[in-house]
């Protein structure tokens, strides 16, 4: 571990520039004040691949879909809203002790070179192997088919952190002298070449410093007998004792490192490690995770579907889920008084929780994000009006026009598809209520806007199928600062009447 790759990997953790619309960060979904995880929580289908059915998952919200040129284009069930993981985040905080990770244990320790597939690490670089997989991954942070080339020019180009703000002090000195990312790899490697590896290795570096090792329990084993409430003492006792939570959530790192079948869920429903390994006999199993700062976790179990600790207590005292196929032996029904029960949960919520984790203090210090700062769909403003099927056009705005944001795109969705389009931006927005035809028009017609005319993709005259996008790379040209443009589609829909639809307005600033 040197300190220029713990940096350079904490520059990368909490980059949203890595991803490809600018909005997701390695730390947009795993955050240190939320256990390591993440504090949103949206459904996920299950088998069915249909929301809103017994068989959802709850997971953290990626990118929205898109092509291999970037375009926005419509997922079966998210439509053009963020697609969701399929399983809940877990935390990044403890990752350094596990040999495995991933749910499904997809990361079992070795690490080869994305370029060259040669083995970089034999064993024990889990944590590099995993750092690279969002980064690339079309519902996480990436699109279909992303490569490394188009991930490390870009990059190479960009301004660290252009995108946060209320920056750690050991974030801000690093960036102090104008630092690019190629003199920050210079630093950590001895040149400034950009690679996956090096992304991978500085990730990592960052990783394995975060030691989450002050929580009352810890205090309390290093001989301070006051570290921990008598009432947490007696529910360490309960953990340990008729609770027997010690015997997968071994004290340490709370965890055995091993993957067991909870019987929580149908095993046509996600087979956990037998879909890495194969084997029958690891059917439904997923790995076990640390129980340290479980209480700054809002959802639980790899599902996210119990959504309090009180939940988790009632599954465990039932003796884990009613699916028995393959179910873990050491699962038996416990018979816990009131008391009892309230002492583990002060034990387990409070007595393992790390107050620097919790606080978010040094090293567990981050910047705010943009996507913590502005709204998820961007800043939209006034009424559509619908087209064919009384569908609205959906206005895709949600990628910042920060100067030299080379994934710059807006967009539009759930229009006719085959229609006509036009894309107006201009200085001003339409004073509010302002109609042509009965159709409503968010940008001024007067301040001369620039008309962009497209053909919609998408099945020809069905409602809702029609869909684009207007990729423009923007220039890293100061002069663009705090300009603001007024956006809108105009669908022409000869399914209505009026033979023309709108989107709600977008306001686009440049920073």
């Amino acid at each position: 571990i040197t300190e220029g790759k713990r940096i350079l990997g904490k520059l990368l953790f909490w980059e949203e520039q890595l991803s490809a619309d600018n909005l997701v960060a390695c730390g947009t979904c795993h955050r240190p004040s939320s256990g390591g995880g993440d504090p949103r929580r949206a459904p996920s289908p299950g088998l069915d691949g249909v929301l809103g059915t017994p068989d959802d998952n709850f997971a953290s919200p990626g990118v929205i879909q898109a092509d291999a040129t970037n375009r926005y284009e419509p997922d079966p069930a998210f439509a053009f809203n963020p697609q969701v993981t399929r399983r809940a985040t877990p935390s990044f905080i403890t990752g350094a002790w596990f040999p495995q990770l991933s749910w499904d244990g997809r990361f079992p320790g070795s690490f080869r070179d994305p370029l060259t597939n040669q083995v970089l690490i034999a064993s024990g670089g889990a944590l590099e192997d995993q750092s690279l997989r969002p980064i690339l991954d079309a519902v996480e942070m990436g699109h279909e088919g992303r490569t490394w080339n188009e991930v490390l020019a870009k990059l190479g180009g960009v301004r660290p952190m252009a995108l946060a703000t209320d920056l750690p002090a050991d974030v801000a000195a690093v960036l102090a002298g104008g630092a690019r990312y190629p003199q920050l790899f210079a630093a950590a490697f001895g040149d400034p070449t950009i690679t996956p590896a090096r992304i991978a290795f500085a990730l990592a570096t960052y990783e394995r410093t975060l030691v989450p090792d002050r929580a009352p329990w810890d205090e309390f084993q290093r001989g301070n007998p006051a570290a921990m409430t008598p009432n947490q003492v007696a529910g360490m006792n309960v953990f340990n004792g008729i609770g027997r939570c010690n015997l997968c959530h071994v004290p340490g790192l709370f965890s055995d490192t091993q993957f067991r079948n909870l019987g929580l869920r149908p095993l046509a429903q996600d087979g956990g490690l037998q879909e890495t390994t194969g084997n029958l006999a690891d059917r439904g199993r997923f790995k076990m995770p640390s129980l340290r700062n479980v209480g700054l976790r809002s959802s639980f179990l790899h599902a996210g579907g119990l959504t309090g600790f009180n939940l988790v207590l009632n599954f465990y005292a039932a003796g884990g889920g009613t699916n028995l196929d393959n179910k873990d032996p050491l699962l038996q029904p416990l018979v816990l008084t009131q008391q009892q029960r309230g002492q583990l949960t002060d034990f387990v919520l409070n007595a393992l929780t790390d107050p620097r984790v919790q606080n978010e203090v040094s090293p567990f210090d981050r910047p705010t994000l943009l996507s913590e700062r502005v709204p998820p769909a961007g800043f939209l403003f006034g009424p559509g009006t619908p087209g064919s099927g009384n569908r609205l056009p959906a206005m895709l705005a949600e990628v910042p026009a920060n100067l030299g944001n080379v994934d710059f795109r807006i967009g539009v969705g759930n229009a006719r598809g085959g229609a006509p389009v036009t894309l107006l931006l201009g200085l001003r927005a339409a004073p509010p209520g302002t109609q042509v035809n009965g159709v409503n028009i968010n940008v001024d017609l007067g301040s001369t806007p620039l008309l962009v005319n497209l053909v919609l993709g998408g099945a020809p005259g069905v409602a809702g199928a029609g869909y684009t996008t207007l990729s423009a790379p923007l220039p890293d040209d100061p002069a663009l600062s705090g300009i603001v443009l007024f956006a809108q589609w105009i669908v022409w829909d000869v399914g209505v009447p009026a033979g023309a639809a709108s989107s709600r307005g977008a306001q686009i600033r440049f920073f």
